[in-house]
């Protein structure tokens, strides 16, 4: 008897809808088990991983295998975009040796600015201070210069500093976001306001990121963000997948530079 793969039929974009519920449980088992940010791994990885995706998927991540050497999985527990971001800012500055600049730069940043700015926009400062003070404490860490596995190792505590932080710059977030509100409010649908987009979708641990949080983060930080996006549309090879590029960094000077994967819902760290 003939074998099938499920997919006899479908259309180009069933297919895709499908691989992307496929990818989504793959992700959602046993999250708890995934450290928070994994080791460096080869992209042939990532290959290895879609090979059973539909044809799209697939060839998004062995074009990428030309493009990159390696990736960092972020657990999918839809805080993976504020982790990612974290846990870069902090290899970028150690593995850089010109990175002091930028470091003091940051720990400015989070020293002050940072907490002044979000209480500007109603959120109680004696509630914040605990999870700020954690996210200045990893800046001066950082300053004792650590190695990266030693960083890697305190960013992969189970309610540790990656909790705290991921919680202050979700915050850091809808500080910016409501700081600009007439700006911003061209990218929520669903009729919601600023206050309430925060209250629903920023604020919360959990929640999955969308582009104006990204847009807000990067520019509050003052660093500046690509985005690789396999997300299962079709694309050229020969001009690669949809890349969109937020220049956080602007007149603030920032000079981290990151680069994200993301797939439906989950961000990941490309090298």
């Amino acid at each position: 008897m003939a074998t099938t793969t499920g997919t006899e039929g479908l259309s180009e974009e069933a297919k895709r809808h499908q691989t992307e519920a496929q990818l989504a449980a793959i992700e959602a088992k046993d999250v708890k088990s995934q450290p928070l940010t994994s080791d460096l791994l080869p992209i042939s990885a990532l290959v290895d991983m879609l090979s059973d995706a539909t044809g799209t998927y697939l060839r998004g991540a062995q074009y990428l295998a030309t493009k990159y050497k390696s990736f960092r999985r972020i657990r999918p527990d839809g805080n993976c975009f504020y982790r990612a971001v974290m846990f870069s800012v902090c290899e970028s500055i150690l593995l850089n040796p010109d990175n002091s600049a930028e470091l003091e730069r940051l720990t400015a940043w989070a020293k002050k600015a940072s907490l002044d700015e979000v209480c500007k926009h109603g959120y109680d400062r004696f509630t914040l201070e605990m999870f700020h003070d954690e996210l200045v404490e990893l800046f001066e860490y950082l300053a004792t210069k650590p190695m990266l596995n030693e960083v890697a190792t305190k960013l992969n505590e189970e309610n540790g500093t990656s909790e705290y932080v991921t919680w202050f710059l979700r915050v850091v977030t809808a500080a910016y976001l409501k700081s600009d509100p007439d700006r911003f409010i061209h990218f929520i649908e669903g009729g919601l306001d600023i206050p309430a987009f925060c209250s629903r979708e920023v604020e919360p641990m959990g929640r999955e990121c969308e582009m104006v949080q990204v847009l807000a983060l990067t520019e509050a930080m003052a660093v500046d963000v690509a985005i690789e996006y396999l997300d299962g549309r079709d694309f050229d090879s020969s001009k690669g997948l949809m890349r969109h590029e937020f220049e956080g960094a602007g007149s603030a000077g920032g000079k981290t530079k990151i680069t994200l994967l993301y797939r439906p819902g989950h961000y990941d760290i490309l090298y």
